[in-house]
C-alpha cells in the first residue's frame, strides 16, 4: 500500500493545462504515491494521447464508458484509492513541489486532524492574481461553513480510513459545493485544518465550472443553506431564507433598499443569538463572522445604492466594524 493516493478526474481539459497538472504531481519531492487519473470525457482522443506520453508507473489511468460528472468520478476514484491518505488534484491546476510532503508530515504528527487544506495562489486568464490563506483552527473553519468553504477543495488531503469507516462520499446532487459538504461530514469525526503555506496554484479561465454554471451554483448554495439549517434545527421565515440565499453570502448582489439591508442584518443577528444560546459553534467566532458579513452588506448598500446605514450601525447587536462604516457613511454627507 502506498502512503498517498492522488486522485484527479479529467474532462475535456486543454492539453497545455493537463500537462502542467500531471508534471506538477510527478515532480513532487514526496515519492510514495499513486496517481489515479479518471477520464470523464472518453471520446476525447487528445487526452488519451497526453496520458500515453507519460510512462511513470505511479500513474493509473482509467476511463469512464460515458461522461458521468465530477462528483460521481470522485466517488469512483475514492473507491479505487489504496493510500493511507487521499490528495485531491484538479486537472488544470499546479501543485507546489512540496505540497504532498508538507501535508503528509503534518497529518502524521496530528492524528486528530482528518482533513487538511493549504493556502493557494490564483492565476490564469482571468485577473485574479492573489494569494489566499484560509483559517487553520478547526473551530473557525466550521464556523465559516454556512457562509463559504474555508478549505479550498483541490488543496485537500484526507484520511482514507475515515472516509471508508463512515461511508463519506461526494454528494452526487451537487457539482460545486461538495467541498463544504465534505468538510461538514469530516467535522463529525475529526478535526479540520489548513496549512498557511501556499502549496497550490488555482487556475482561473473562462471554461471553469464556476464561470459556466453560475445559475446552478446559486441553486446549490441555497440547497446547502437549507441542509445546514435543517441539520442544526434552525428555523427562519421564508423571507429570511430568501434574503439569506440571495444577498447575505453572495457579495456581488447589490443591496438596493434599506428594508432588504435590515432583514439581512436582523437575520445574521438571529443566527448569532441562536448559536450563542445553543453553542452549536464557537459563539465568539461565529458572531464575529456574522458581523463581518453584516459589515460587508452595509458597505455594499452604501456604495451601490447610497443607503443611509447609520441607524443600522447604531442599533445592531453585532460587533460590526463601526469606524469603517461610520467613516464611509459620512463620505456621502450623512453626519447625523
Amino acid at each position: 500500500m502506498v502512503e498517498i493516493s492522488v486522485i484527479m478526474p479529467v474532462c475535456n481539459t486543454k492539453e497545455e493545462y493537463l500537462r502542467e497538472a500531471i508534471k506538477s504531481v510527478l515532480n513532487q519531492n514526496f515519492k510514495d504515491f499513486e496517481f489515479l487519473i479518471l477520464n470523464d470525457s472518453p471520446d476525447n482522443k487528445a487526452i488519451q494521447r497526453v496520458i500515453a506520453d507519460y510512462t511513470d508507473d505511479r500513474i493509473k489511468y482509467m476511463e469512464n464508458p460515458t461522461n458521468i460528472g465530477i462528483p460521481q468520478s470522485y466517488n469512483k476514484l475514492q473507491e479505487m484509492a489504496t493510500g493511507k491518505y487521499i490528495a485531491i488534484m484538479n486537472h488544470d491546476d499546479i501543485m507546489h513541489p512540496h505540497r504532498l510532503a508538507k501535508q503528509y508530515n503534518y497529518l502524521e504528527k496530528h492524528p486528530e486532524v482528518g482533513l487538511l487544506g493549504s493556502g493557494y495562489k490564483k492565476f490564469g486568464e482571468i485577473n485574479r492574481f492573489r494569494w489566499t490563506k484560509n483559517p487553520s483552527a478547526h473551530a473557525e473553519i466550521c464556523a465559516y461553513l454556512l457562509f463559504k468553504s474555508a478549505v479550498h477543495h483541490p488543496t485537500i488531503m484526507m484520511r482514507r480510513a475515515i472516509m471508508t469507516e463512515h461511508r463519506i462520499r461526494y454528494n452526487e446532487n451537487f457539482i460545486s459545493l461538495n467541498d463544504r459538504l465534505l468538510c461538514c461530514e469530516f467535522s463529525k469525526y475529526s478535526k479540520l485544518s489548513n496549512l498557511p503555506d501556499t502549496l497550490y496554484k488555482y487556475r482561473f479561465h473562462k471554461d471553469m465550472t464556476s464561470k459556466k454554471q453560475k445559475d446552478m451554483i446559486r441553486s446549490e448554495r441555497a440547497m446547502f443553506h437549507k441542509l445546514w439549517f435543517a441539520y442544526n434545527n434552525i428555523e427562519l421565515t421564508p423571507e429570511e431564507v430568501n434574503i439569506f440565499d440571495h444577498y447575505t453570502t453572495y457579495g456581488r448582489q447589490k443591496v438596493r433598499d434599506l428594508n432588504t439591508l435590515k432583514i439581512i442584518v436582523s437575520t445574521l443577528e438571529k443566527l448569532a443569538n441562536i448559536n450563542q444560546q445553543r453553542r452549536l459553534l464557537e459563539p465568539e467566532i461565529f458572531t464575529e463572522i456574522c458581523a463581518k458579513y453584516a459589515t460587508k452588506r452595509c458597505l455594499n448598500a452604501l456604495l451601490s445604492s447610497r443607503i443611509n446605514i447609520k441607524e443600522i450601525i447604531k442599533t445592531t447587536s453585532l460587533p460590526v466594524n463601526k469606524p469603517l462604516l461610520l467613516g464611509s457613511n459620512m463620505i456621502f454627507g450623512w453626519k447625523k
